[in-house]
């Protein structure tokens, strides 16, 4: 069985994650990883098994002879890293966000259409298990028409600094978090958003190691959907006790609530703690939710499988570079929202297939 091959970039909490999903798939090898984290890539590489030594030039990766690459690092260079690897002839699997600004993703768009190339846009909760289930329910029509809801995000705040950094993340907790959320909706209803209402701050702006804090820490917005429904979404950076993720749907005939790390199987009370519960969480003292197969529960090795499906028999994913850009556009015409005070028309790119 002739092996995909595949080529990655970076090598933090994200390209761990790459790198579990695809270690869950046999027709699939890693044949490298480059990183500017020598050490950080080397430990990858021995844990699941990946031959030869890290790269500190990505280019030096791009001559290896590889199908896909996993594009798993900082925002700011995404549209230049894409673009590039693209230029090399491979197809791109790239995370969430697909860029900084709509103009950065429009020009990996085009990047891969010069190329003839797929893009493979990483949004892991919408192969989340949970909320494929949901999805499964509300297209068989169980809560009727939508017409309100809910999305959050909640944690205490990434652990790099570059986040933090307006010029290197093109935002904070609505571009990091809030991006998620608003990709589910999207796909839950199966519609566009017309128009948006957002507000931002910044609550906590000494964060310790990694500096000053530049872009919010905190964001709530309306999305408005073409058939009426308004659902709100709230996104945290300083809410303590971990990773919380939760999406509410209200219909003329029932309701839906998906909370896969609060709703898990298991509940601990600990006076001492313990090693790990969730990602985020800052104690594991008191009464806890940790998550079994953490990976799973949110959707990456299922993310992954299907995607290397779709190379395989050379189909369009369900979220492919346009789906990307469509979010980044709802996201920018957020920021312009809570610039303005007003509500704001989402403008949309037209792309042909």
């Amino acid at each position: 069985m002739k092996k995909i091959k595949i080529g990655i970039i970076g090598s933090g909490f994200i390209a761990e994650h790459h790198c579990y999903a695809f270690s869950q798939l046999a027709d699939v090898e890693i044949v490298g990883i480059s990183s500017i984290l020598p050490d950080e890539a080397q430990e990858l590489m021995e844990k699941y098994h990946i031959p030869g030594k890290p790269f500190t030039n990505y280019k030096d990766l791009l001559k290896l002879d590889c199908d896909l690459v996993s594009i798993c690092i900082p925002n700011f260079l995404h549209r230049e890293v894409a673009v590039e690897v693209l230029a090399q002839n491979k197809h791109i699997l790239i995370e969430k966000p697909l860029a900084r600004t709509v103009k950065e993703g429009e020009a990996i768009i085009s990047a891969a259409q010069k190329a003839g190339k797929q893009i493979f846009y990483c949004e892991n909760n919408i192969y989340a298990p949970s909320f494929v289930k949901a999805k499964e329910i509300i297209d068989d029509g169980a809560i009727g028409q939508i017409y309100m809801g809910r999305g959050r995000e909640h944690h205490s705040g990434p652990h790099s600094k570059w986040f933090y950094k307006k010029e290197k993340a093109g935002g904070g907790a609505l571009i990091d978090l809030g991006i998620h959320d608003i990709a589910c909706l999207v796909w839950f209803l199966g519609m566009d958003v017309t128009e948006v209402f957002c507000q931002t701050k910044i609550i906590k702006k000494d964060r310790g190691e990694f500096g000053e804090c530049e872009v919010e820490d905190n964001a709530i917005g309306i999305l408005y959907f073409e058939n009426g429904a308004q659902i709100t979404i709230e996104e945290s950076w300083t809410a303590p006790s971990g990773f919380d993720v939760r999406l509410e749907l209200y219909g003329t005939e029932g309701q839906i609530i998906a909370n896969p790390s609060k709703m898990t199987p298991v509940s601990v009370y600990s006076d001492g703690g313990y090693n790990y519960s969730v990602e985020k969480a800052g104690s594991t003292k008191g009464w806890t939710f940790p998550v079994p197969e953490e990976s799973w529960v949110f959707g990456y090795p299922q993310e992954m499988k299907y995607f290397i499906e779709c190379f395989k028999q050379g189909t369009k994913p369900l979220t492919d570079g346009k789906f990307g850009l469509k979010i980044l556009q709802i996201v920018e015409a957020m920021y312009k929202s809570a610039k303005s005070k007003k509500i704001e028309k989402v403008k949309y790119s037209n792309y042909d297939d």
